[in-house]
């Protein structure tokens, strides 16, 4: 990005009435009036200067409460309905009466569920500001609590809604 920046500079250096109209306009909007050869030099150097010294990256950031909301409302809904209510004695209880519940029609439950899931467990495994932000939102979600969820998902698509084989002589297959 930098050579192009540079590379467009020297082009306005040598004269800009080369460059198409709109690119000039919106140059001009950008430079803010000032030598538009200086402004994109100034802008490379800019981003040159963030590449040797990175800045806090956005992934060490702990998810906020809302970001949580938004990325986890199965699980969310899930604690709600299924976990917090107390009427269940354990979480093992709580997920298998959850999976009964909806079958047959459970596939398309589960398979959401079981995703956001797996990308909880792995957030969970992740830097400590983001670990501690999901449990402290979804006070259920741990990597054990995860893990059971998973493999009972797992093993009841394995158990209930395995599709057999088509065999190639066989007239009703």
């Amino acid at each position: 990005m930098t050579a192009l920046l540079d590379h467009v500079a020297g082009l306005c250096a040598d004269g800009v009435e080369d460059l198409p109209l709109e690119f000039r306009q919106l140059l001009d909007r950008a430079g803010a009036g000032t030598d538009a050869a200086g402004c994109l030099r100034s802008l490379a150097e800019k981003l040159r200067t963030l590449g040797k010294e990175p800045q806090d990256d956005y992934d060490e950031l702990p998810l906020s409460r809302w970001e949580i909301e938004v990325g986890f409302p199965l699980l969310s809904g899930f604690g709600v309905n299924w976990v917090y209510g107390g009427e269940f004695a354990t979480l093992e209880e709580s997920v298998e009466a959850a999976i009964g519940s909806e079958h047959p029609y459970c596939v398309e439950h589960l398979a959401p569920l079981a995703a956001e899931a797996q990308a909880a467990l792995v957030l969970l495994s992740g830097l400590p500001a983001t670990a501690n932000a999901l449990p402290a939102v979804i006070g259920w979600v741990t990597p054990e609590a995860l893990r059971l969820l998973l493999q009972a998902v797992d093993d009841h698509l394995r158990q209930e809604h395995v599709v057999l084989p088509r065999m190639e002589n066989c007239p009703r297959c």
